[in-house]
């Protein structure tokens, strides 16, 4: 069985600036309120059922390698350099994508039909303020999984910064993480 990954652009859809509001508006509510809510599924007007948030790089981009295993959610039998260089498939990594560029994070979408959408946006480490960071889920007591299921993105947002477009503002799943919202401080006085 073949998937294909469907790409849609994010300059069509708005998705990058959508979520960029949310966090926007969510940072200013966590610093009045102590923390604020994201539901993920208000900004997409697709069906998904989970989710996984690549992070790029700011000096080299994300070899596709790379993320089809992490896509994937294991390692290939075939060498990193054989696939990309001699084009050699390795039939397990169902998942394709392509290299993410520098400055580029990355959303996979699984829809219901076990497609992905793939959603880019601009760096929310290096190219946007505030900055926003993800949690992710303990599969155990200190292994953690990476794609979210729908309902686990019901974020709480916390804000480490009093002003307004600083610092960080990190997402908390509905599920148990290593740390909790409560362990956020402002850093600034």
């Amino acid at each position: 069985m073949t998937l294909t990954t469907l790409t849609f652009l994010t300059s069509c859809d708005n998705f990058e600036r959508r979520f960029y509001e949310k966090i926007d508006q969510g940072q200013l509510n966590a610093i009045k309120n102590g923390s604020d809510t994201f539901d993920l599924a208000t900004i997409t007007d697709f069906e998904w059922d989970s989710v996984i948030l690549i992070r790029g790089n700011e000096s080299v981009p994300y070899f596709k390698e790379e993320i089809e295993e992490v896509l994937n959610n294991r390692t290939s039998e075939v060498h990193w350099e054989d696939r990309r260089f001699k084009e050699v498939n390795d039939p397990k990594l169902i998942y394709k994508t392509t290299d993410l560029p520098t400055n580029r994070d990355r959303f996979y979408f699984l829809t219901p039909d076990k497609k992905i959408i793939e959603k880019e946006i601009k760096s929310g480490i290096y190219k946007h303020k505030p900055a926003f960071d993800f949690n992710y889920c303990l599969t155990d007591s200190v292994n953690e999984r990476y794609w979210l299921k729908k309902n686990e993105c019901k974020f709480i947002l916390k804000s480490n910064s009093r002003k307004a477009g600083q610092g960080t503002v990190f997402f908390y799943p509905a599920c148990k993480t290593i740390f909790s919202a409560d362990s956020v401080k402002f850093h600034d006085k």
